[in-house]
C-alpha cells in the first residue's frame, strides 16, 4: 500500500506549529519555566522546516533545503534543550545550541538533488541524536522525581531512535526515492510514516509531564510542614502507607525529639527567633537524617524522625550528631540567655506495629530522657 507522504509532512508540519504555539502562551503568562519556551520555539522552527520541504517538493524552491534542514537541526536541539532545562531549571544550553550549530552548518551549502540521499541519511542521524539526549534526560527525572509520565516521554522519544537510524541506513544506500514526499510504498516511507506518526504524539508530553509534577509539588506542600520543610502529619500518614505490603522494611526505628527551652527562648527573644531556632534545628535534622529517613514536625518544638531498616543505637548517634551540631550553632545566638537542648528518645519495633504506637514508645523514651540529663537518650526495644 502507497502511503501519501505529501500529506503526513503537512499535518507534521501544521501539529508542531499548534504546538510550538500552545507552549508559547502560557510562557507568556509566566506560569511555565523557561523549558516551554525552547519546546515551543524548536516545535516552531522544526515545523516551519517540514514545511518547507513539502512547499519545495511542490513548487520547487532551489534555496529551500539550504534553509529548511538547518532550521530542522536547530528545532530538534532546542526540543532536546528544553528536556534539559525541565530537568534543571540552571542548565546552560550554550554547547547544545553551538553543537547545533555546527552540525546544521554543512546543509546549508547543499542542495543538489543529486545529494538528496545524502542529506535524508545526515539529517537523520542528528534528529535520532536529540531523541537520544531526551530519552537519557526523561529517564534521569522520572527516577529522581518517581513521574510516571517521565517514562512515557522517554518511550516516545526511544521508539524514534531506531526509525530514524534505519531511515538513515535506507538513505545512505540510496533507497528512498528522489523526493521526501509523493506516494512511496517502500519499507522506509513506513518509517517516514512511523516517524511522524510519534512526533505528533510527544508534542504536548512535557505538557502532560509538567501537569503531573505540579500536582505532586503541590502534594508535597501540602504534607510539610511550611516553617521548616519537614513532612507533617499527612506526610507522615503517607510515609507509613509507603512501609505496607512488599516494601515494608525490615525493622522501623522512630526517634523523638523535643527541645529543651524552647518557650523561654521564645518568651525572652521574641518568636521571631523562635522559628530561626526551628528552622535551623531542621536544617541541621536534614541533612544528619539525609536518605536514610524521613523528619516530621510532629507539632510545636518537637520532631519525629523515621528509619527503616536503621537499628536504634545507629538512630541515636545520628540524633546525638543533630544535638551537638543545634547547640553549638544556637549558643552564640544565645547569648547570656541560657543554652538550648535537644531530649531524645528511640524506638525500635517491628514494622507492622502501628507507627502512632512505636511514636508513643519514643515519646515515652525521650521524657524519660529529660529527667537524667546525664543520658541525652534513651532507647526502648519494641515488642
Amino acid at each position: 500500500m502507497a502511503l501519501d507522504l505529501s500529506t503526513l509532512y503537512v499535518v507534521a508540519g501544521l501539529g508542531m506549529l499548534v504546538a510550538g504555539f500552545i507552549h508559547l502562551i502560557p510562557l507568556a503568562t509566566g506560569r511555565f519555566g523557561s523549558w516551554a519556551g525552547l519546546w515551543g520555539a524548536g516545535h516552531l522552527i522544526a515545523g516551519c522546516g517540514a514545511l518547507m520541504a513539502v512547499l519545495n517538493d511542490w513548487i520547487g524552491l532551489p534555496w529551500a533545503p539550504s534553509i529548511g534542514n538547518p532550521a530542522v537541526v536547530m528545532g530538534y536541539a532546542l526540543i532536546a534543550g528544553a528536556a534539559v532545562k525541565f530537568d534543571r531549571p540552571d542548565a546552560r544550553l550554550k554547547l547544545l545550541l553551538v553543537i547545533a550549530a555546527v552540525l546544521g552548518l554543512p546543509l546549508w551549502f547543499t542542495h543538489d538533488p543529486a545529494h538528496f540521499h545524502l542529506r535524508v541519511a545526515y539529517l537523520s542521524v542528528i534528529r535520532a541524536g536529540f531523541d537520544l539526549v531526551v530519552v537519557v534526560v526523561a529517564v534521569r527525572f522520572a527516577r529522581r522525581d518517581s513521574l510516571q509520565t517521565g517514562w512515557i516521554v522517554a518511550a516516545l522519544f526511544a521508539v524514534t531512535i531506531p526509525m530514524f537510524l534505519g531511515r538513515a541506513w535506507l538513505a545512505f544506500g540510496d533507497r528512498i526515492g528522489t523526493q521526501l514526499t509523493g506516494r512511496h510504498d517502500d519499507f522506509g516511507a513506513w518509517l517516514a510514516a512511523g516517524q511522524i506518526a510519534f512526533i505528533i504524539f510527544r508534542a504536548f508530553s512535557l505538557l502532560i509531564l509538567q501537569a503531573e509534577r505540579g500536582q505532586s509539588q503541590l502534594l508535597d506542600r501540602m504534607e510539610r510542614d511550611w516553617l521548616t520543610g519537614a513532612f507533617n502529619r499527612a506526610g507522615l500518614d503517607r510515609i507509613a502507607q509507603t512501609f505496607a505490603g512488599r516494601h515494608a522494611p525490615r525493622t522501623l526505628t522512630v526517634m523523638m525529639l523535643d527541645l529543651d527551652r524552647f518557650k523561654a527562648l521564645n518568651d525572652t527573644l521574641g518568636h521571631a527567633a523562635g522559628d530561626a531556632a526551628l528552622r535551623s534545628f531542621a536544617e541541621i535534622a536534614h541533612d544528619a537524617v539525609g536518605r536514610q529517613g524521613h523528619l516530621v514536625r510532629w507539632g510545636g518544638d518537637e520532631f519525629v524522625c523515621v528509619f527503616p531498616n536503621v537499628p536504634a543505637e545507629q538512630a541515636s548517634i545520628i540524633g546525638n550528631r543533630i544535638a551537638t551540631e543545634f547547640a553549638q550553632t544556637m549558643a552564640p545566638r544565645m547569648g547570656t540567655h541560657g543554652t538550648l537542648g535537644v531530649s531524645i528518645g528511640v524506638v525500635e519495633g517491628d514494622p507492622d506495629t502501628p507507627i502512632v504506637d512505636l511514636i508513643a514508645g519514643a515519646d515515652r523514651a525521650m521524657y524519660l530522657a529529660k529527667g537524667d540529663r546525664r543520658q541525652p537518650a534513651i532507647y526502648i526495644k519494641a515488642a
